[in-house]
C-alpha cells in the first residue's frame, strides 16, 4: 500500500484542499446534499471563510508519497469563531444555523475560552483514497499538533455515520451536544428532515 505523509496546508496547498474539500462536500455530505448544494454556488460562498481558517495554522494535509497527491485534509478553528456571526442567510444559512446550534450547545456546558476548544469545521478524503486510513490519521495527526499548540480540547462535528464511528469508537470521544435532524427548524422549514442515517448530527469532543 502506498504511503501518505501528513504536513500543514500553505499557500502552496491551499487551492487544492480547497477545491478537494467543496466537490466531496457538494457531492457526498449528508447535510449538503439534503439542501441539493451546486458546487459552484458552495465554492464562491465558502473560499473567505475557508482561507481565514487556514491562517490559524491547525489545518493539515495528507499527501500521497509516490505520486505527489492530496489524498485528504483537515481544516480546523477556533469554536469560538462560530459564534457571535451575522445571522445565518442565503442558500447555506440553514447550514451555518446548525452550526451555530451545536456550538451554542457546547459552550453552554463546557467552560472554555478562546483557544482552549479547536474544532475541525471539515474534513476530506479524496474517494480514491478511502479505505486506507486516511481520516483517522488526520484526526490523530491534527490531535497531536493541537496539543503542542497548547489547545486542551478537540470538538469535532459528525453529520455521518462513517465518521461517528471512527470518532466515536474508534478513537474514542464523547458526545457533547447533538440534534435530530428531523427537528431542527430554520426559518419556517425543517431543511434536514429527510435525512435518516444518522437520525442526528453530533458534537464530539476528545481530551488533548
Amino acid at each position: 500500500m502506498t504511503e501518505f505523509e501528513i504536513v500543514p496546508i500553505d499557500a502552496s496547498l491551499s487551492e487544492t484542499a480547497f477545491l478537494l474539500v467543496t466537490e466531496v462536500f457538494a457531492i457526498s455530505s449528508t447535510i449538503h446534499k439534503a439542501i441539493s448544494t451546486d458546487l459552484e454556488e458552495y465554492r464562491a460562498y465558502l473560499r473567505p471563510y475557508f482561507l481565514a481558517m487556514l491562517t490559524e495554522g491547525v489545518s493539515l494535509a495528507a499527501i500521497d508519497q509516490d505520486q505527489r497527491c492530496m489524498l485528504g485534509c483537515i481544516i480546523a478553528t477556533d469554536i469560538y469563531d462560530q459564534l457571535g456571526g451575522a445571522s445565518p442567510s442565503g442558500p447555506f444559512g440553514s447550514i451555518t444555523a446548525l452550526t451555530y446550534a451545536l456550538a451554542a450547545k457546547y459552550l453552554n456546558t463546557r467552560n472554555v475560552s478562546d483557544s482552549e476548544a479547536l474544532l475541525i469545521d471539515m474534513a476530506a478524503v479524496h474517494p480514491h483514497a478511502m479505505g486506507r486510513g486516511v481520516y483517522k490519521a488526520l484526526r490523530r495527526a491534527v490531535q497531536d499538533k493541537a496539543k503542542r499548540l497548547g489547545w486542551r480540547y478537540v470538538v469535532g462535528e459528525l453529520s455521518s455515520t462513517a465518521t461517528q464511528n471512527v470518532v466515536l469508537n474508534q478513537l474514542g470521544h464523547r458526545v457533547v451536544a447533538e440534534i435530530a435532524f428531523n427537528t431542527f427548524e430554520w426559518g419556517e422549514t425543517r431543511p434536514f428532515a429527510g435525512i435518516f442515517e444518522p437520525r442526528s448530527i453530533v458534537l464530539a469532543e476528545g481530551n488533548l
